[in-house]
């Protein structure tokens, strides 16, 4: 249930001065101006306030996070140039809060990093304050951030997830993002395929685009591919690694790895054929291999048939050339 405006019910005009008539029936001292004009401010402030549009200063500590997450990486440059500019000049753009019903605490729909700031800084946090349900809070949150441009493409899917996980609809996630369906199936695509737990320890990857994560999805859909990412990204070698410098590595490691594992298949072998006469004296046994065909003759007769075959074997091909022009005509 809304507040009601506590000035909303103030009547100025019987102040003697403001009667319709504007004849006052006596002149308004100028304190009495003062105390008007304050009462005028103070109302027409309370009033914005209720509409969300006054910046107000709150204790970071009475605020929660977010339903939906939407950063993967906290301690970054982007953050420590923030925390810098907030201490040298202070907070110019203020966060957007609503009140938690029944509680004197307020989530926070979007500026997650100023509150923090404000919070390590040991200052208050400015804010405004606004009723909000929480599809509204989340296409605010998403739309937020995309008009800052400082979500990299992964954050952005990440959070697409993370709305859906919460119950919102596809229309919901599409108009927080402003993206169509084809790129949120794209996103989409990515974070259900690569584990969440790779995607936290690659982090934010600012530089790395849609085309970048789409080849690495590809490439862990193998599911030999997917176990061994899953196991590099865990040791204490890739972790050393700068978190801007994960993905590539991961990428490198995973294009690598299918190569070596194709390398290792073994070329599938066509079945070996063989023919023994009726009186057993020559067997020919035909082993067809990838750009040659091994034939060979053995039992008595293998060396007298293998002359006279080779004798032979000009005419033989005559005849298989011909028979190939048969085949061909009919």
């Amino acid at each position: 249930m809304a507040r009601d405006n506590p000035f909303a019910k103030l009547d100025l005009s019987t102040i003697p001065e403001r009667k319709a008539s504007g004849q006052p029936s006596y002149a308004m001292t100028g304190a009495a101006k003062t105390v008007v004009r304050s009462i005028e401010d103070l109302a027409e402030n309370t009033k914005k306030l209720m509409d969300g549009e006054v910046v107000v200063e709150l204790d970071p500590r009475l605020l929660d996070v977010s339903l939906v997450a939407d950063r993967l990486s906290e301690e970054d440059e982007e953050y420590q140039e923030l925390k810098q500019a907030i201490q040298e000049s202070g907070q110019s753009t203020p966060i957007l809060v609503r009140p938690i019903p029944n509680s004197q605490r307020y989530m926070v729909v979007f500026g997650h990093r100023r509150r923090r700031v404000a919070e390590e800084l040991g200052i208050p946090v400015k804010a405004v304050i606004k009723k909000l349900d929480d599809i509204t809070s989340a296409i605010a949150q998403g739309q937020e951030n995309s008009a800052r441009s400082n979500l990299s493409f992964i954050e952005r899917a990440y959070f697409a997830r993370n709305l859906l996980a919460t119950g919102m609809t596809k229309d919901v996630v599409r108009s927080s993002l402003a993206i169509d369906e084809a790129m949120l199936s794209k996103m989409l695509g990515v974070v259900e395929v690569i584990p969440e737990p790779v995607i936290k320890v690659l982090g934010a990857s600012k530089k790395i685009g849609r085309d970048k994560w789409l080849s690495l999805r590809q490439l862990l859909l193998a599911p030999a591919l997917l176990r061994a990412s899953n196991d590099y990204v865990s040791t204490p070698d890739f972790l050393e690694i700068p978190e801007e410098r994960r993905f590539d590595a991961l990428h490198d490691f995973a294009k690598k790895y299918k190569a070596k594992s194709a390398a290792k298949t073994p070329k599938a072998v066509e079945q070996v054929k063989e023919w023994t006469s009726g009186d057993k004296s020559l067997s020919l046994s035909v082993s067809p291999r990838a750009k040659k065909v091994a034939i060979e003759l053995s039992s008595i007769e293998a060396k007298p048939f293998s002359n006279w075959l080779t004798a032979r074997i000009d005419r033989l091909y005559q005849e298989y050339q011909q028979s190939k022009t048969n085949t061909d005509g009919e």
